[in-house]
């Protein structure tokens, strides 16, 4: 996957600043490679010092997007050039004049990004004047700069060493918007910590933990808002997508061996992130230990009204209902049988009087009309599919009858 390298740019000094000639103070970047040692490079800017650094380890960079202000350190960028005299020193003149006067406009940038994009091929170098961001307008050009010049499904890098300290932080919440609306996957972020260098070097910081922290909170929002359990148990390391697949088949009996499979074997040497998920997943799988089938359904069904997955838990909380009378009514049945279920229900509409009858009947109307798109003919059930509050006090009163049968049906 092609990858973004997108940089905050911030400002420079010269080494001497009585002469504007002089070149701007430069530093030594100590990377640390994948495979171990380290990769050192000098530079005035950190972006072309990560940008060497990823070329060296084999990190194929289509585009690099550099977003600054009127003032920040533009001239510099032609380091990135494999020959950076490529570059005449006029058209080097005329931007970083204007960068020590911070005028840098959009005319001017677009010219000088032309200038690049002539000698930096296969790169292709996207600067974007989004202003300081302390308002709420240059905060949504930031947002603007990265919706347009990150391509779709792309892997981004960022680099947050320079530009002001707020702006990375924008970033960052707009990547978690971007993993959807341009498939994003996989975000790096690297720091050159200048405040921490020795002997002139400086260390550079990869943050894998913010890739980490990304799945992680997409794994619990989908499991608070769907139910489903397996990207958390993706984060863990643990393979569950057979165990949703059967739950969110109703295929309760068999799954619940494979969710007491996730939940009985604890993550070993789980990190604090890890630990939080862990707790996430076994909370969600509590419904493993009812012993009796009937009640794991009923369950499986709060779980879903909890997500708010109407469908899931009309059907799961009538069917617990028809299971349970089976099991009051007929305990010797197979609580599985197509025809079991059949009895338990026509028995339950026989004993059940008045608005225990009535209830039961909104119940299996709402259930038809999720499960097979029929209308309904109840003025009550009508009122149900209008509101989710409507369904969802239906569905509880589902629960409350759950529990009142074994009364109910030994009278």
């Amino acid at each position: 996957m092609p990858t973004t390298v997108v940089s905050f740019l911030g400002t420079g000094q010269k080494q001497n600043p009585q002469d504007k000639s002089s070149g701007y103070r430069t530093t030594t970047y100590r990377f640390a490679r994948p495979e171990g040692g380290e990769f050192l490079s000098k530079t005035s800017l950190f972006g072309t010092a990560l940008i060497c650094f990823l070329r060296e380890t084999n990190v194929a960079i289509d585009r690099w997007v550099v977003l600054g202000t009127s003032a920040s350190l533009w001239s510099e960028l032609n380091k990135v050039l494999t020959n950076p005299n490529n570059v005449t020193e006029e058209q080097y003149c005329q931007i970083d004049d204007l960068v020590l006067e911070k005028k840098v406009d959009q005319p001017a940038l677009k010219d000088w990004q032309q200038t690049l994009n002539e000698h930096a091929a296969p790169l292709e170098l996207r600067l974007c004047l989004t202003g300081e961001a302390l308002d709420p307008a240059s905060q949504q050009q930031i947002a603007r700069a990265l919706f347009e010049n990150i391509p779709r499904e792309n892997n981004v890098v960022f680099d947050i060493s320079h530009g002001f300290r707020h702006q990375p932080v924008i970033a960052t919440f707009l990547v978690s918007l971007m993993r959807w609306t341009h498939q994003i996957r996989s975000v790096r972020l690297f720091s050159g910590v200048f405040e921490a260098r020795k002997d002139e070097v400086t260390p550079v910081l990869e943050m894998p933990i913010c890739q980490e922290l990304v799945n992680a909170t997409e794994a619990a929002a989908t499991l608070a808002l769907t139910g489903n359990f397996e990207p958390v148990a993706r984060c863990l390391g643990r393979d569950a997508e057979l165990a949703w697949f059967l739950e969110n088949t109703n295929q309760v009996a068999i799954a619940r061996q494979r969710a007491l499979e996730l939940r009985d074997n604890p993550i070993e040497n789980a990190d604090v992130v890890q630990s939080q998920l862990a707790a996430l997943l076994q909370e969600r799988l509590e419904w493993v230990q009812e012993n009796r089938f009937a009640n794991r359904v009923l369950e499986s069904a709060r779980t879903a009204l909890e997500a708010n997955d109407y469908f899931r838990a009309i059907v799961l909380g009538y069917e617990a209902l028809l299971i349970r009378a089976g099991q009051i009514l007929y305990p010797n049945a197979d609580p599985l049988s197509y025809q079991s279920r059949l009895d338990a229900e026509k028995a339950l509409f026989a004993r059940l009087m008045r608005d225990d009858r009535e209830l039961l009947m909104d119940l299996q109307h709402t259930r038809n009309a999720c499960a097979h798109g029929t209308r309904s003919d109840r003025a009550s059930v009508q009122r149900v599919l209008g509101q989710p509050q409507e369904f969802r006090c239906l569905v509880e009163h589902a629960f409350t009858l759950f529990d009142r049968l074994p009364q109910l049906l030994s009278a």
